[in-house]
C-alpha cells in the first residue's frame, strides 16, 4: 500500500516477518522495529509516533531506556564534584530506601502516583516526615539533573510531595 509523501513508511526487511517503520524527526530519519507482524498495527504505531513528533512528546528509544539507578549515579557524582558534606547521608538514603524501590524502574515510569505510594509505604514503616522529605529531595535532585543534562535523560518531572515537619525542640538549656 502506498502512503502520502512525507508520511513515513512501513516495510519488512528481507527474511523478517515483523514490520519496521520509518519517519522523520527534526530532519533526521528515524527507523524503529515494531515487533509486529500485522500491517495495520504497524501503521497505527507509525501514526502514533508521527503524532508524538508533531506534538513534541516523542522521546526516542534512548530516553525510554534511562533507569532511575543511572540518575542515582548522577546525583552521587554531583555531590562528589561539589564536595557536599552529606555525601555519606545521601549514599545511605539511596542504598537503603530509594534504590530498592525505584532503582529497577525506567525513569519515564516514575509517576506522582508511584512516588505517593512510596511515601505512604515509608510512613507505614514509621519513618519521620523529615526523613521522607530528605529522600524526596534527593529523588527530585536526581530527576532535575537528568532533565538539565545535555542531552536530556528525562523529559518530564513528576510532582514530589513535601510533608509537614514537626521537629521543634522542646525545653531550654539553663546556665548552672
Amino acid at each position: 500500500m502506498s502512503r502520502r509523501r512525507g508520511s513515513g513508511s512501513i516495510y519488512q526487511l528481507p527474511s523478517c516477518k515483523t514490520w519496521t517503520i520509518q519517519f522523520y524527526r527534526k530532519g533526521k530519519c528515524v527507523k524503529e522495529a515494531t515487533g509486529l507482524t500485522d500491517y495495520q498495527a504497524a501503521r497505527q504505531q507509525l501514526n502514533r509516533r508521527q503524532h508524538e513528533v508533531a506534538q513534541g512528546t516523542y522521546v526516542g528509544p534512548k530516553l525510554e531506556q534511562v533507569r532511575v539507578d543511572e540518575l542515582g549515579e548522577l546525583v552521587l557524582r554531583d555531590y562528589r564534584i561539589n564536595r557536599r558534606k552529606s555525601q555519606d547521608d545521601l549514599r545511605a538514603r539511596w542504598d537503603l530506601h530509594l534504590e530498592p524501590f525505584f532503582g529497577h524502574l525506567r525513569a519515564m515510569d516514575v509517576s506522582s502516583t508511584l512516588i505517593d505510594a512510596y511515601v505512604d509505604g515509608r510512613l507505614g514503616q514509621d519513618a519521620a516526615p523529615a526523613t521522607i522529605n530528605r529522600e524526596m529531595s534527593a529523588l527530585k535532585r536526581m530527576f532535575r539533573l537528568g532533565y538539565y543534562a545535555t542531552p536530556p535523560l528525562v523529559t518530564r518531572l513528576p510532582r514530589f510531595p513535601k510533608l509537614e515537619e514537626n521537629n521543634v525542640r522542646e525545653g531550654f538549656a539553663e546556665d548552672g
